[in-house]
């Protein structure tokens, strides 16, 4: 197991920069030959913020029985130390697998904000930061399941823990793992493909219209930190100053971009009001995360276009078989609060991170995305029956807001890539 005193440092650690106070082990039960525990970090008082709740596989290398144990049966209960965990299949559980595979579920090697383990057919995702509550996720797959969009993984089980006081928490999921296929990030670094875009658009309006009439919590307008992007960018500044920077790049962005800064919260203030009433699509449920690292595509059998090729719509139809999407975590930001990410949105806040994340693509892999872009509205536009250019007015503000929070927390964990963000935002000044 993980040091405890370790957590701080992990990728999945929400209270980056705040000074912890203790760090205690709430509730423990042993499943296997390891133990799963939840781990209260408290903060120090001159933080005023709550402590948080983490659960923890204590050994993710000695897992080969642990599924197995939870997943095998419709429903397996433990009883731990003061409150209960709870593991279920769903009425999609694969009857066509056989069991044994979970033994074969094993850790994945990429650190990231959750836990994922897989085998040939199951795929399993440990959320590590606990709220209590409905989780987005869960409802959403389930939503879908019943929709069969087909546009994402197949929800095969669920794992609750409650605590003493009866709080439910979703601490992760089993699902379908989507094999032969690439995350689109990946794919689109290696090709500036318009017609997948495309595709990867109309697949982006089916998820929105299956994602229709699940309810969720009060509508919610966008939070737009400007503020925090003004204190970094004078932290940044500051820094560079008493460094001598001459010939900066970053310093003669971030100054850039201060000096604009009061014109892009004039451009989205107007914005936002304009557009009351009058999107073209209402506030419903949405992935609240979306970008091209949510993506898996196998395009195999897909005419690539080459890089900076122009797109068209004349490519004779057997010659562009639509790729198969997945679409993934449907958990919105973890760092957000469950009532903010069932929220009802707009489904331009999913288009603009799209837009951004192809803007990102086409930054590292050093090629133009903007016809991938189109290509995208334009699949999009066709499926929802919305007009394309309308549809890219209704979005513009939502790729502010977006490119704002990118700013931010390029600047904060990421200062090489600041220069994505900046530059959007210094275009959308112009």
């Amino acid at each position: 197991m993980d040091s405890m005193q370790d957590i701080a440092s992990k990728r999945w650690f929400m209270g980056k920069g705040r000074k912890i106070d203790s760090i205690e082990t709430v509730d423990r039960v042993a499943i296997g030959e390891t133990f799963l525990s939840i781990v209260r970090v408290t903060f120090a008082a001159s933080e005023n913020c709550e402590s948080d709740l983490y659960a923890v596989i204590e050994d993710e290398t000695r897992t080969a029985d642990f599924f197995y144990d939870v997943f095998s049966c419709e429903k397996a209960r433990y009883g731990a130390t003061s409150g209960e965990f709870m593991f279920m299949q769903t009425e999609h559980f694969p009857a066509d697998v056989s069991l044994h595979e979970l033994f074969n579920v094993a850790p994945l090697n990429a650190e990231q904000s959750n836990s994922a383990f897989a085998s040939r057919h199951f795929f399993f995702k440990l959320y590590r930061r606990l709220l209590p509550g409905i989780h987005p996720e869960v409802e959403i797959m389930e939503h879908l399941d019943h929709k069969r969009s087909g546009v994402s993984p197949r929800l095969y089980g669920t794992c609750y823990y409650a605590d003493a006081t009866g709080k439910r928490y979703t601490l992760g999921i089993l699902e379908e793992r989507a094999t032969g296929m690439q995350d689109a990030w990946a794919y689109f670094n290696s090709v500036m493909d318009a017609p997948c875009a495309e595709a990867l658009g109309i697949a982006t309006a089916k998820m929105h219209r299956a994602l229709r009439g699940l309810p969720g919590t009060a509508a919610q307008s966008p939070e737009i930190p400007f503020d925090k992007l003004e204190h970094l960018l004078n932290s940044a500044t500051g820094a560079a100053d008493a460094a001598n920077p001459a010939g900066n790049e970053m310093y003669e962005l971030a100054e850039k971009v201060k000096a604009v800064l009061p014109k892009l919260r004039h451009m989205a203030a107007d914005a936002f009001e304009a557009s009351t009433g009058s999107e073209p699509f209402a506030p419903q449920r949405v992935h609240g995360d979306y970008h091209l690292g949510q993506v898996l595509v196998a395009a195999q059998s897909f005419t690539k276009q080459a890089s900076g090729a122009p797109f068209t719509n004349t490519q004779p139809s057997a010659a562009r078989t639509a790729p198969d999407f997945k679409i993934l975590d449907f958990e919105g930001e973890p760092s957000r609060s469950l009532e903010y990410r069932r929220a009802l949105h707009s489904p331009a806040v999913d288009i603009a991170g799209m837009l951004r994340s192809f803007q990102y693509a086409g930054a590292t892999a050093n090629y133009d995305s903007a016809t991938c872009e189109r290509a995208f509205l334009e699949g999009y536009a066709q499926t929802a029956h919305i007009d394309a250019t309308a549809l890219e007015t209704a979005c513009a503000p939502y790729v502010l807001a977006k490119a704002v929070y990118e700013a931010c927390y390029e600047l904060e964990f990421r200062p090489g890539w600041f220069h994505i963000p900046a530059r959007a935002l210094l275009e959308l000044a112009d």
